[in-house]
Protein backbone atom coordinates (compact mmCIF):
# COMPACT_ATOMS: atom_id res chain seq x y z
CA UNK A 1 0.00 0.00 0.00
CA UNK A 2 1.14 3.72 -0.92
CA UNK A 3 2.17 5.98 1.70
CA UNK A 4 -0.62 8.28 2.99
CA UNK A 5 0.46 11.55 3.08
CA UNK A 6 -1.50 12.88 5.59
CA UNK A 7 -4.26 14.29 3.05
CA UNK A 8 -5.75 11.20 2.44
CA UNK A 9 -4.41 10.44 -0.65
CA UNK A 10 -1.91 7.61 -1.44
CA UNK A 11 0.72 8.15 -4.01
CA UNK A 12 -1.39 6.40 -7.18
CA UNK A 13 -4.10 9.43 -6.44
CA UNK A 14 -1.87 11.48 -6.33
CA UNK A 15 0.56 10.97 -9.20
CA UNK A 16 -2.56 10.46 -11.36
CA UNK A 17 -3.41 14.31 -10.40
CA UNK A 18 0.05 16.02 -10.91
CA UNK A 19 -0.61 14.71 -14.35
CA UNK A 20 -3.36 17.52 -14.33
CA UNK A 21 -2.93 20.69 -17.10
CA UNK A 22 -1.57 23.64 -14.98
CA UNK A 23 -0.81 26.93 -16.24
CA UNK A 24 1.42 29.32 -14.62
CA UNK A 25 1.17 30.25 -11.12
CA UNK A 26 -0.80 32.09 -10.48
CA UNK A 27 -16.64 25.70 18.30
CA UNK A 28 -18.08 27.12 20.49
CA UNK A 29 -21.21 26.37 21.07
CA UNK A 30 -24.03 29.03 20.86
CA UNK A 31 -25.34 30.81 24.42
CA UNK A 32 -28.82 28.81 23.79
CA UNK A 33 -28.96 25.54 24.66
CA UNK A 34 -31.47 24.96 21.87
CA UNK A 35 -33.37 21.16 21.67
CA UNK A 36 -34.06 20.65 18.35
CA UNK A 37 -34.99 17.25 19.24
CA UNK A 38 -38.31 17.97 20.50
CA UNK A 39 -40.47 19.60 17.66
CA UNK A 40 -43.48 20.26 19.80
CA UNK A 41 -41.28 22.64 22.13
CA UNK A 42 -42.21 26.71 22.24
CA UNK A 43 -39.18 27.40 20.16
CA UNK A 44 -40.04 25.88 17.00
CA UNK A 45 -43.08 26.99 17.19
CA UNK A 46 -41.49 30.57 17.59
CA UNK A 47 -39.14 29.93 14.98
CA UNK A 48 -41.41 29.15 12.53
CA UNK A 49 -44.09 31.86 13.22
CA UNK A 50 -42.50 34.58 14.17
CA UNK A 51 -43.88 37.20 12.25
CA UNK A 52 -46.37 35.27 10.29
CA UNK A 53 -43.99 32.95 8.63
CA UNK A 54 -46.24 30.13 7.57
CA UNK A 55 -45.55 26.92 6.84
CA UNK A 56 -45.65 27.07 2.51
CA UNK A 57 -47.36 23.88 0.76
CA UNK A 58 -45.63 20.90 0.35
CA UNK A 59 -47.06 19.98 -2.90
CA UNK A 60 -43.71 20.68 -4.60
CA UNK A 61 -40.58 21.42 -3.66
CA UNK A 62 -37.28 23.23 -5.05
CA UNK A 63 -34.31 21.90 -6.73
CA UNK A 64 -31.67 22.31 -4.10
CA UNK A 65 -27.74 22.52 -5.58
CA UNK A 66 -24.98 22.78 -3.11
CA UNK A 67 -21.82 24.84 -4.48
CA UNK A 68 -18.90 23.30 -3.01
CA UNK A 69 -15.31 23.12 -3.25
CA UNK A 70 -11.89 21.11 -1.62
CA UNK A 71 -10.52 24.59 -0.83
CA UNK A 72 -11.08 28.18 -0.26
CA UNK A 73 -10.19 30.76 -3.47
CA UNK A 74 -11.78 28.68 -5.93
CA UNK A 75 -14.79 31.21 -6.92
CA UNK A 76 -17.33 29.37 -5.70
CA UNK A 77 -19.61 32.32 -4.12
CA UNK A 78 -18.86 34.65 -7.19
CA UNK A 79 -20.28 31.82 -9.25
CA UNK A 80 -23.02 30.76 -6.89
CA UNK A 81 -23.53 34.40 -6.59
CA UNK A 82 -23.98 35.48 -10.30
CA UNK A 83 -25.95 32.13 -10.99
CA UNK A 84 -28.52 33.01 -8.48
CA UNK A 85 -29.29 36.13 -10.57
CA UNK A 86 -28.69 34.67 -13.98
CA UNK A 87 -31.77 32.26 -12.71
CA UNK A 88 -33.82 34.51 -11.57
CA UNK A 89 -33.76 36.67 -14.94
CA UNK A 90 -34.46 33.60 -16.59
CA UNK A 91 -37.73 33.23 -14.45
CA UNK A 92 -36.80 31.43 -11.72
CA UNK A 93 -37.79 32.05 -8.09
CA UNK A 94 -34.31 31.62 -6.20
CA UNK A 95 -33.17 31.90 -3.17
CA UNK A 96 -29.23 31.94 -1.57
CA UNK A 97 -28.30 30.39 1.67
CA UNK A 98 -24.77 31.42 2.71
CA UNK A 99 -23.78 27.84 4.43
CA UNK A 100 -20.52 29.72 5.01
CA UNK A 101 -21.56 30.38 8.60
CA UNK A 102 -18.25 31.76 9.97
CA UNK A 103 -16.87 33.28 7.17
CA UNK A 104 -19.48 34.14 5.03
CA UNK A 105 -19.23 36.89 2.24
CA UNK A 106 -22.45 36.52 -0.19
CA UNK A 107 -23.96 39.43 1.06
CA UNK A 108 -20.93 41.42 0.18
CA UNK A 109 -21.18 39.77 -3.43
CA UNK A 110 -24.80 40.74 -3.25
CA UNK A 111 -24.35 44.08 -2.36
CA UNK A 112 -26.16 44.06 0.94
CA UNK A 113 -26.05 44.43 4.48
CA UNK A 114 -29.02 42.08 6.38
CA UNK A 115 -30.30 43.03 9.39
CA UNK A 116 -30.52 39.37 10.21
CA UNK A 117 -28.25 36.35 9.76
CA UNK A 118 -28.46 32.42 9.83
CA UNK A 119 -27.17 33.04 13.41
CA UNK A 120 -30.22 34.98 14.56
CA UNK A 121 -32.02 32.37 12.73
CA UNK A 122 -30.41 29.71 15.17
CA UNK A 123 -30.70 31.92 18.03
CA UNK A 124 -34.27 31.84 18.16
CA UNK A 125 -34.69 35.68 17.61
CA UNK A 126 -36.14 35.87 14.08
CA UNK A 127 -37.88 33.54 11.74
CA UNK A 128 -36.75 31.94 8.59
CA UNK A 129 -38.92 34.40 6.82
CA UNK A 130 -37.55 37.65 8.73
CA UNK A 131 -33.75 36.23 7.91
CA UNK A 132 -34.47 36.03 4.69
CA UNK A 133 -33.16 39.39 2.52
CA UNK A 134 -34.20 40.82 -0.92
CA UNK A 135 -31.33 41.86 -3.09
CA UNK A 136 -31.60 44.59 -5.54
CA UNK A 137 -31.14 42.04 -8.35
CA UNK A 138 -33.80 39.41 -7.97
CA UNK A 139 -32.76 36.44 -5.68
CA UNK A 140 -33.50 36.14 -1.56
CA UNK A 141 -30.78 35.86 0.84
CA UNK A 142 -30.24 34.05 4.49
CA UNK A 143 -26.83 35.65 4.92
CA UNK A 144 -24.37 33.56 7.02
CA UNK A 145 -22.36 34.72 9.99
CA UNK A 146 -18.56 36.63 9.45
CA UNK A 147 -16.34 36.54 12.23
CA UNK A 148 -18.83 35.09 14.56
CA UNK A 149 -16.94 31.56 16.08
CA UNK A 150 -20.15 29.89 17.68
CA UNK A 151 -21.30 29.52 14.03
CA UNK A 152 -17.87 27.95 12.54
CA UNK A 153 -18.73 24.14 14.20
CA UNK A 154 -22.47 23.92 14.60
CA UNK A 155 -23.80 20.63 16.44
CA UNK A 156 -26.18 18.24 15.15
CA UNK A 157 -29.00 20.17 16.76
CA UNK A 158 -28.42 23.03 15.25
CA UNK A 159 -27.73 21.67 11.56
CA UNK A 160 -31.57 20.09 12.09
CA UNK A 161 -32.86 23.20 13.04
CA UNK A 162 -31.06 24.62 9.46
CA UNK A 163 -32.69 21.43 7.75
CA UNK A 164 -36.19 22.86 8.76
CA UNK A 165 -35.52 26.19 7.41
CA UNK A 166 -34.34 24.77 4.27
CA UNK A 167 -37.48 23.04 3.96
CA UNK A 168 -39.24 26.01 4.25
CA UNK A 169 -36.99 28.29 2.10
CA UNK A 170 -37.58 24.66 -0.30
CA UNK A 171 -41.36 25.07 -0.33
CA UNK A 172 -41.36 29.06 -1.39
CA UNK A 173 -38.97 29.14 -4.90
CA UNK A 174 -38.07 27.03 -7.52
CA UNK A 175 -34.13 26.85 -7.38
CA UNK A 176 -32.38 27.20 -3.77
CA UNK A 177 -28.92 27.71 -3.67
CA UNK A 178 -26.68 26.85 -0.99
CA UNK A 179 -23.06 28.44 -1.06
CA UNK A 180 -21.19 26.03 1.45
CA UNK A 181 -18.29 26.27 3.19
CA UNK A 182 -14.54 25.15 1.52
CA UNK A 183 -12.94 21.43 2.75
CA UNK A 184 -14.41 18.73 4.40
CA UNK A 185 -15.86 19.28 8.21
CA UNK A 186 -18.87 17.70 8.94
CA UNK A 187 -20.71 20.59 8.76
CA UNK A 188 -20.14 21.44 5.19
CA UNK A 189 -20.50 17.65 4.16
CA UNK A 190 -23.57 17.38 5.65
CA UNK A 191 -24.96 20.35 4.10
CA UNK A 192 -23.66 19.38 0.46
CA UNK A 193 -25.08 16.02 0.96
CA UNK A 194 -28.33 17.14 1.67
CA UNK A 195 -28.54 19.13 -1.97
CA UNK A 196 -30.16 16.98 -5.13
CA UNK A 197 -27.05 18.26 -7.07
CA UNK A 198 -23.56 19.10 -5.91
CA UNK A 199 -21.55 21.50 -8.07
CA UNK A 200 -17.69 21.43 -7.23
CA UNK A 201 -16.16 24.78 -8.19
CA UNK A 202 -12.00 24.02 -8.93
CA UNK A 203 -9.28 25.64 -10.45
CA UNK A 204 -6.92 24.01 -13.06
CA UNK A 205 -4.13 23.72 -10.57
CA UNK A 206 -2.80 20.73 -8.45
CA UNK A 207 -3.48 22.07 -4.90
CA UNK A 208 -6.99 22.86 -5.87
CA UNK A 209 -7.54 19.65 -7.84
CA UNK A 210 -6.28 17.61 -5.10
CA UNK A 211 -8.79 19.17 -2.85
CA UNK A 212 -11.21 18.64 -5.10
CA UNK A 213 -10.37 14.85 -5.40
CA UNK A 214 -10.86 14.54 -1.59
CA UNK A 215 -13.88 16.19 -1.71
CA UNK A 216 -15.49 13.94 -4.03
CA UNK A 217 -14.36 10.94 -2.48
CA UNK A 218 -15.78 11.71 0.66
CA UNK A 219 -18.79 12.20 -1.15
CA UNK A 220 -18.64 8.74 -2.80
CA UNK A 221 -18.23 7.18 0.27
CA UNK A 222 -22.12 7.75 1.23
CA UNK A 223 -24.50 5.47 0.47
CA UNK A 224 -26.52 8.59 -0.75
CA UNK A 225 -25.08 11.40 -2.33
CA UNK A 226 -26.10 14.19 -4.53
CA UNK A 227 -25.31 14.14 -8.74
CA UNK A 228 -21.90 15.41 -8.86
CA UNK A 229 -21.15 18.12 -10.98
CA UNK A 230 -18.09 19.94 -12.19
CA UNK A 231 -17.14 23.67 -13.07
CA UNK A 232 -13.14 24.32 -13.68
CA UNK A 233 -12.86 28.20 -12.92
CA UNK A 234 -9.94 30.48 -13.75
CA UNK A 235 -8.96 28.37 -17.12
CA UNK A 236 -6.02 30.76 -18.92
CA UNK A 237 -6.94 28.89 -22.37
CA UNK A 238 -10.03 27.41 -24.16
CA UNK A 239 -10.57 23.61 -23.58
CA UNK A 240 -8.14 23.79 -20.41
CA UNK A 241 -11.38 23.03 -18.18
CA UNK A 242 -12.43 20.46 -20.40
CA UNK A 243 -8.87 18.52 -20.07
CA UNK A 244 -8.61 18.91 -16.35
CA UNK A 245 -12.38 17.45 -15.73
CA UNK A 246 -10.85 14.66 -17.94
CA UNK A 247 -8.50 13.77 -15.49
CA UNK A 248 -10.33 14.55 -12.57
CA UNK A 249 -12.90 12.42 -13.75
CA UNK A 250 -10.50 9.20 -15.15
CA UNK A 251 -9.02 9.50 -11.14
CA UNK A 252 -12.57 9.83 -9.44
CA UNK A 253 -13.48 6.73 -11.48
CA UNK A 254 -10.65 4.39 -10.94
CA UNK A 255 -10.05 5.30 -7.19
CA UNK A 256 -13.15 6.23 -6.12
CA UNK A 257 -15.17 4.89 -8.07
CA UNK A 258 -17.95 7.76 -8.67
CA UNK A 259 -18.96 9.34 -11.69
CA UNK A 260 -19.05 12.97 -12.12
CA UNK A 261 -20.39 15.31 -14.73
CA UNK A 262 -18.42 18.16 -16.73
CA UNK A 263 -20.73 21.65 -17.16
CA UNK A 264 -18.23 23.65 -18.18
CA UNK A 265 -15.31 26.58 -17.87
CA UNK A 266 -14.47 29.73 -16.49
CA UNK A 267 -12.06 32.07 -17.79
CA UNK A 268 -9.28 33.63 -15.86
CA UNK A 269 -11.22 37.50 -16.38
CA UNK A 270 -9.58 40.88 -15.76
CA UNK A 271 -13.17 42.03 -15.09
CA UNK A 272 -13.10 39.54 -12.01
CA UNK A 273 -9.88 40.49 -10.43
CA UNK A 274 -9.63 43.65 -10.45
CA UNK A 275 -13.50 44.21 -9.12
CA UNK A 276 -13.66 46.66 -6.21
CA UNK A 277 -16.40 46.37 -3.48
CA UNK A 278 -20.04 47.58 -4.20
CA UNK A 279 -19.77 47.22 -7.93
CA UNK A 280 -22.63 45.36 -9.21
CA UNK A 281 -22.02 41.48 -9.82
CA UNK A 282 -20.90 40.97 -13.15
CA UNK A 283 -23.48 39.31 -14.73
CA UNK A 284 -25.30 42.55 -14.01
CA UNK A 285 -22.60 45.48 -14.84
CA UNK A 286 -20.83 43.05 -17.59
CA UNK A 287 -23.61 40.80 -19.11
CA UNK A 288 -21.95 40.26 -22.42
CA UNK A 289 -18.25 39.90 -20.74
CA UNK A 290 -16.45 36.71 -21.77
CA UNK A 291 -17.32 35.37 -17.76
CA UNK A 292 -20.33 35.96 -17.91
CA UNK A 293 -21.61 34.46 -20.90
CA UNK A 294 -19.60 31.40 -19.65
CA UNK A 295 -21.92 31.42 -16.45
CA UNK A 296 -24.82 31.22 -18.62
CA UNK A 297 -23.02 28.83 -20.51
CA UNK A 298 -22.41 26.48 -17.38
CA UNK A 299 -26.37 27.04 -16.68
CA UNK A 300 -27.72 25.46 -19.54
CA UNK A 301 -25.32 22.71 -18.95
CA UNK A 302 -26.33 22.27 -15.41
CA UNK A 303 -29.74 22.50 -16.70
CA UNK A 304 -29.56 19.84 -19.58
CA UNK A 305 -27.69 17.80 -16.61
CA UNK A 306 -30.43 18.19 -14.24
CA UNK A 307 -33.55 17.59 -16.21
CA UNK A 308 -34.67 21.32 -16.27
CA UNK A 309 -33.80 22.04 -12.52
CA UNK A 310 -37.59 21.40 -12.03
CA UNK A 311 -39.19 21.38 -8.81
CA UNK A 312 -39.37 18.39 -7.39
CA UNK A 313 -43.04 16.19 -5.93
CA UNK A 314 -44.07 17.00 -2.26
CA UNK A 315 -44.15 13.40 -1.60
CA UNK A 316 -40.58 12.65 -2.79
CA UNK A 317 -38.11 12.78 0.02
CA UNK A 318 -36.98 16.53 0.73
CA UNK A 319 -34.16 18.95 1.72
CA UNK A 320 -34.78 18.72 5.36
CA UNK A 321 -35.21 14.63 5.49
CA UNK A 322 -32.13 14.31 3.56
CA UNK A 323 -29.99 16.08 6.10
CA UNK A 324 -31.85 14.38 8.93
CA UNK A 325 -30.61 10.83 7.25
CA UNK A 326 -27.06 12.29 7.01
CA UNK A 327 -27.18 13.49 10.59
CA UNK A 328 -28.16 10.17 11.89
CA UNK A 329 -25.01 9.19 10.86
CA UNK A 330 -22.79 11.50 12.81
Amino acid sequence: MAADGGDGLTEPHRAALRGAPRPGSTRILLEPNLDASKPTGGFLRRFFRLAGAAEPSRAREATVIAFASGKGGTGKSFLTTNAAICLHRAGRRVAVVDCDFGLANAHLLFGVTPRYSVQHLLDGAVSVQQALTATPYGPGLVAGGSGVSSLAELDARHMQLLGRALHWLAGCHDVLLLDCPAGLSPQSLTTVLASQHAVVVTNPEIAALTDAYALIKCLARQPSRPQIHLIVNRVTQAGLGEATFERLADVSRRFAGCEIHYIGEVPEDAAVSQRRLGQPPLTVSHPQCATSQAIQTVLRNLECATGGLLPMAGETPGVEARMAAQLRRW
